[in-house]
């Protein structure tokens, strides 16, 4: 059960899949023009639920300026299941991009999703539920925004998960 931090009514301790649910649809719901993810292999229990892929559809059709920029380390898993958020990706291809990453960020093991310039969803190992959720969080957000646009110019896009017009 998410637990405010003494620290800031802003910052919730995160313990457990429910808890990052929660947060990653007010994340969403909050944020008004950049979503930026990065995560191992796409997350499915996170990203891949109905409400989650929702709320993103919701959040980049609620504006023109919207724009949704996710980084994979590992495509296998989210290409074998056809993990929902990348058949949403082939859907909006102008305003969710996904690539593959090419080079480590400095944490291997985290993961994270930026909202805008203060909010900041962050896992601190990608295999475990455990992290927090800051709603006004601007240098954390700026210092993982740096990293995340370092590895997103390095990164490629996934052949597999285009979407062949014929």
């Amino acid at each position: 059960m998410a637990e405010q931090s003494t620290a800031s009514k802003a910052l919730w301790l995160l313990d457990g899949i429910e808890d990052f649910r929660h947060y990653n649809l007010a994340l969403l719901q909050q944020s008004n023009r950049q979503i930026a993810i990065l995560s191992h292999d796409l997350d499915e229990p996170l990203y891949g639920t109905s409400h989650s892929v929702q709320a993103l559809l919701d959040f980049v059709r609620s504006s023109r300026h919207c724009q949704v920029r996710i980084l994979v380390k590992d495509t296998k898993l989210a290409i074998a299941t056809g993990h929902p958020l990348v058949r949403l990706a082939q859907r909006l291809s102008s305003k969710i991009h996904v690539r593959k990453m090419t080079q480590q960020p400095n944490n291997k093991e985290m993961a994270f999703m930026l909202g805008d310039t203060t909010k900041l969803l962050y896992k601190n190992d990608d295999s475990v539920y455990r992290g927090f959720f800051n709603s006004a969080a601007a240098r954390e957000v700026k210092q993982l925004r740096d990293e995340f646009n370092y590895l997103w110019q390095y990164a490629e896009p996934e052949p597999e998960f285009q979407q062949l017009y014929l």
